[in-house]
Parts: C-alpha cells; structure tokens; sequence
C-alpha cells in the first residue's frame, strides 16, 4: 500500500530529512534542493536553482553534479568545513536524485587512526612485514655496537643485502623479502642483528666478526637464495651483498654509508655477487 502524502508535508519531510537531496531535471539543472543540503553548503536555494554545472562558479560546488563520490566542501563564512558523501538514482524521465550524507566526523575520525598508526610505525623498532628490527630498532642495537668496538676495540662486521629479481630489472614479489628474511634469521646467531633497511634491503650485523668471516657468510647466503623455490616461474630471485668491517674513528653513520657504497658495486655488478667497503 503506497501512502498518499499532500505537498506541503512531503515538502516538511524531505527538507527535515538528515540526508541532503538534490533534484536535477533532464537537462542536468538544479530543480530542487532540500534544507539540509542547503545547511551543508551554507547557501540559499536562489542561489542554485536552475543552474547547470557549468554555471556554478564555485568549484567545489561543481562537484555535486558527480554521483556516487565523497567530496570535499571547504570552510567559508557560512559553513564548516565537510565532507559529503554523494549517492544516486536516477529516474526514467532522466532526471536523477543526489543524496548527501556528512561524513565528516567519520572522515576526521579516519584521518586521526591514520595519524595515530603513523605515530606508532615511526616510534615502534620492528618492521611489521618481516618481524625484523626496522631502521629505528637497527640503530638502537648497532650504537652500542660500535661504542664497544671503540672502548675495546673489538671486530664487528655489517653485511648489507640487496635483494634483486632478475637483476633487478623486475620489482620483488610480495613474499621475496620475507621469505629471505626467515631464511636469514634461522641461520643467525643470538648476538646478531638483522634488520629492514628499506623495500628490497636486509641488513645484518655481526659482532666478533672479522671482514674476512661476513664475506663468507654473504657468499653462502648468495648460494641459498639462489636455491629458494621459484615464486614466479621464469624469475630468478637473486640479491647484492655488500660487507664492511668497523675501522678506527667509525660511527654507524659511516659504517652504514660504506656497506651502502658496496652493496651498489655488487647491484651494478649484475647481483649475486660479495662486494668490500
């Protein structure tokens, strides 16, 4: 059964309505605006009606033509700043319906998770991809390192690792790093480090271990790597190993300059290849 509802109370209903509604007629002109929408947009019908795309001079405005998208309306002297959201229908004479929902807290409430996920990725010290330490967490673990081979002039290695596929000549598959990365960790031993330096890169380092002693290990994990089980048929996942040891006068700065200069001797080289810093 369809209620029957006399105009000046479908008038009432559609403008206390908590949605904006907007009527374009065929030709794509504003016939009908109701007063939430208009309350949206801080303006008055006069100045909307009858009026195509084209004819509205406020860009923003435009954008109520577009259906089915969140649009930005910014602050003026008659209105916050909103966000609206814009569905659709349209009617068999070729006229359509626009309703607007303010979304604007659900927006600002977004934006805020963004901003508070942000925050906790630069103050956490693991890389949530890998379980690794990020560059955060490598740093925390690699000043202490280079202050006691300082105070005690012990031997320490950095083993950078540049993973490449088919020579790097096609972008990693999501799995390559860590899968190489677990590879990596079983073999490590309790006082090593291993850490996520950035998209394709693993760093390691290794405390009581002399240049001579990374470099052998790099050659190894050359040779694993190549070994892993294909991901991708026709392939090959292979990696850059750059390997530097800590002189007199290092800092982690220069330690991590030096591997970075020779993990690219060994890209350039084609990969698969141990490169000296």
């Amino acid at each position: 059964m369809t209620m029957q509802l006399e105009p000046p109370l479908m008038e009432r209903l559609l403008n206390e309505a908590p949605v904006g509604i907007l009527l374009l007629d065929a030709a794509g002109k504003i016939s009908s605006v109701n007063s939430t929408l208009l309350n949206f947009l801080g303006t008055t019908f006069d100045a909307l009606k009858g009026k195509s795309k084209s004819e509205l001079s406020e860009p923003q405005l435009q954008l109520l033509f577009e259906p089915r998208q969140t649009i930005f309306i910014p602050a003026s002297t008659n209105r916050p700043e909103r966000w609206l959201r814009c569905d659709s229908i349209r009617l068999d004479s070729d006229w359509a319906i626009h309703y607007y929902t303010d979304v604007t807290r659900q927006h600002r409430l977004e934006g805020e998770v963004r901003r508070m996920e942000e925050a906790l990725r630069e103050h956490s010290s693991t890389d949530p991809d890998t379980g690794l330490f990020n560059r955060r967490g490598l740093l925390s673990r690699l000043e202490p390192q280079v202050s006691r081979c300082r105070r005690y002039n012990t031997l320490m290695s950095v083993v950078m690792i540049k993973l490449l596929r088919n020579q790097g000549r096609e972008p990693l598959e999501k799995n390559d790093l860590p899968t190489v990365a677990r590879m990596i960790k079983d073999q490590a031993r309790w006082a090593d480090t291993l850490a996520r330096m950035g998209e394709d890169e693993l760093i390691m380092v290794l405390p009581e271990t002399s240049s001579q002693g990374a470099c052998e290990l790099a050659e190894r994990l050359v040779k694993q790597i190549q070994q892993l089980p294909p991901l991708k048929p026709d392939s090959e996942l292979g990696a850059a190993f750059g390997v530097t040891a800590w002189r007199t006068g290092d800092d982690t700065n220069t330690m991590l300059t030096r591997v970075a200069d020779a993990v690219e001797k060994a890209r350039a080289a084609g990969g698969n290849f141990v490169a000296m810093a």
